[in-house]
């Protein structure tokens, strides 16, 4: 977030997407977007926001929903990852065997880490 203040010189960034989840990143993304800005918030967080939602009305924020699981996206995105143009690797905290499931969705709702693989070959 203090980066995309300091490369705005403080004023905002025109868009910000949350792709993210949890109601901490929308927060950040309000605080983050300029006045008149917007934000798209794409991702759903396990609990319901914990915050002020008067950011958007004190700097007149746009806020749009997004639901991104349509079968189109989903062709584009595996097409992408096939072609090699999209690079998921830095995304995945760890992958592990399907048989530590458990310790796996332990390690992310400790917040351990963020996308384990399960491989369904042990």
């Amino acid at each position: 977030m203090a980066r995309a203040l300091a490369l705005s010189k403080g004023v905002g960034s025109d868009v910000v997407i949350d792709a993210a989840g949890p109601s901490i990143t929308l927060k950040q993304s309000l605080q983050m977007v300029r006045r008149n800005g917007q934000v798209t918030k794409i991702g759903w967080g396990p609990e319901p926001v914990g915050f002020s939602l008067d950011p958007i009305i004190e700097k007149v924020i746009t806020l749009q929903g997004s639901f991104s699981h349509t079968w189109e996206t989903w062709e584009r995105v595996l097409s992408l990852m096939g072609q090699g143009k999209l690079t998921t690797a830095p995304l995945i905290s760890a992958r592990w065997p399907i048989s530590r499931w458990r310790e796996a969705f332990e390690a992310i709702e400790t917040k351990s880490a963020v996308k384990i693989l399960l491989d369904p070959e042990d």
